[in-house]
């Protein structure tokens, strides 16, 4: 099977690291795997700033830190 140079990773709803199908093919087929989120500016824009760190979004936010915590640990991040 040919190897690709580069892949990206987009983590929408899964937010793990392990047993992700995507980041699984991605480092078995790539050389170099980028990886990414997207803060969605359409559930973002309409909350009031101080409604910007609801549950829901501080949720987001704190599992994003927890990946790219376990990212850096494996030699790369979010």
């Amino acid at each position: 099977m040919r190897r690709l140079n580069k892949s990206l990773v987009w983590f929408r709803r899964d937010l793990r690291n392990f047993d992700n199908a995507a980041l699984h093919h991605a480092l078995g087929e790539s050389q170099q795997v980028y990886c990414v989120f997207i803060f969605d500016k359409d559930i973002l824009d309409p909350l009031l700033p101080e409604n910007r760190m609801d549950r829901r979004v501080a949720f987001i936010h704190a599992s994003l830190q927890e990946l790219d915590a376990e990212l850096k640990r494996q030699g790369g991040g979010l």
